[in-house]
């Protein structure tokens, strides 16, 4: 019994199966009045205690390790009467990656300043100075982009008439898959845009969801790219990670944009597939993966490797720059891409051009959302140009 019960939490630590989740509860103070609550949907803390009057300390671990380096953590903390408190905030095995964000709401998010937040003596340290009340305030390393509130922009996307929703799979907990169709798949012209591989990755959902709805919008160019382009949009592939709280890995402790060649996880197979099947009813043009990281860049093949169609990435990198000149358009084509990504798998499955583009996990919002529609009505402007059989008219 002991022996099983010993494999039993080996598997649920090591990444060979699912990963234990972390502890959603609350931890009341009573002798402030104060309590830290981790009862929803994205949260994370692993350890909380007390220090001294006002003041406490918060852990937070990853799901497993290795791992990258992007410590996640989200809380609600409040108290019986307004006061301030001072939160030490540790994340163990990582440093910090990411500048905190307040919410009343969980809804509208403010970045905190420097009076509330300040790193630590040692990098995986830092410390939060809140004000709270009875109302609770959610902390968190990101605003919160839930799985709750990606579900509700598909659907609100769905009442579109051009567009379609459907499930595709099942993720290792059994969370739905969802694929959304934007134009007719019988027009043959398919682009493929998928997103959130990476639970804190948020500012790539915002990008994302910004792109996606100038692509919907009214414009005479979206109209004619609809008529003439098929988009295949795969918005939320780790829900399990993102649901947890988790730092990068899926349930299945993996990295799912290190998945791309064995295909072990069902996330991953289950997009996979929904890729392949595209050549059945035409051919692939463009395959776009929205991420984070700490600046915004685009990662793209390099110009001289054959892509078909040609002259896509250059020409559209140099209209996203010409119509922002004042913003730096950043490019990385790296001459050993790494080699089990979306993008390697699908420029060398099908010969096309993929492209990684990452957003600052600290970029303007406003900016984010400005550079994201415009780089959206560049790339239906190139591929108008690029529709027939590849090839500049």
């Amino acid at each position: 019994m002991r022996l099983a019960l010993f494999l039993a939490a080996l598997w649920c630590t090591t990444g060979l199966g699912q990963l234990a989740p972390p502890p959603h509860r609350e931890w009341k103070f009573a002798q402030d009045g104060v309590l830290f609550d981790t009862r929803f949907a994205g949260s994370r803390v692993n350890e909380c205690a007390a220090l001294g009057p006002g003041e406490y300390s918060v852990v937070v671990r990853p799901e497993n390790k290795p791992i990258n380096n992007s410590p996640w953590f989200a809380f609600q903390v409040s108290a019986v009467e307004a006061r301030g408190i001072t939160v030490h905030l540790r994340c163990a095995d990582g440093t910090w990656r990411y500048t905190p964000k307040i919410s009343t709401d969980g809804v509208r998010w403010v970045t905190m300043p420097a009076e509330g937040f300040e790193r630590g003596a040692s990098t995986n340290e830092a410390v939060l100075r809140l004000e709270i009340g009875p109302q609770p305030l959610w902390v968190a390393a990101q605003e919160l982009v839930s799985v709750e509130s990606l579900e509700a922009w598909m659907r609100t996307l769905e009442r579109l008439p051009f567009v379609t929703r459907r499930e595709i799979g099942k993720s290792a907990l059994g969370h739905p898959l969802q694929r959304l169709d934007l134009g007719d798949e019988t027009i043959g012209r398919h682009v493929v845009i998928i997103g959130r591989q990476h639970p804190p990755e948020t500012t790539g959902s915002l990008a994302l969801m910004k792109f996606i709805e100038t692509l919907c919008g009214d414009s005479d160019l979206a109209r004619t790219f609809r008529k003439e382009f098929h988009v295949a949009l795969m918005p939320l592939l780790n829900p399990d990670g993102v649901t947890r709280g988790h730092w990068r890995h899926s349930t299945g402790g993996i990295d799912l944009n290190r998945d791309w060649e064995k295909f072990t996880q069902p996330e991953t197979r289950a997009v996979r597939d929904q890729i392949l099947a595209l050549r059945d009813t035409g051919r692939l043009f463009l395959h776009l993966d929205f991420h984070s990281t700490f600046h915004d860049v685009f990662y793209t093949q390099r110009d001289e490797e054959p892509t078909s169609p040609a002259g896509f990435t250059k020409p559209w990198i140099e209209a996203i720059q010409h119509r922002f000149p004042d913003y730096k358009v950043n490019r990385t084509a790296s001459p050993t891409p790494t080699p089990n990504t979306s993008i390697y798998w699908t420029h060398h499955e099908f010969g096309i051009p993929a492209i990684t583009y990452e957003l600052g996990d600290e970029t303007d919002r406003a900016l984010l959302a400005q550079i994201a529609a415009g780089a959206a009505e560049e790339m239906m402007k190139r591929l108008h140009a690029l529709k027939d059989d590849g090839e500049t008219r």
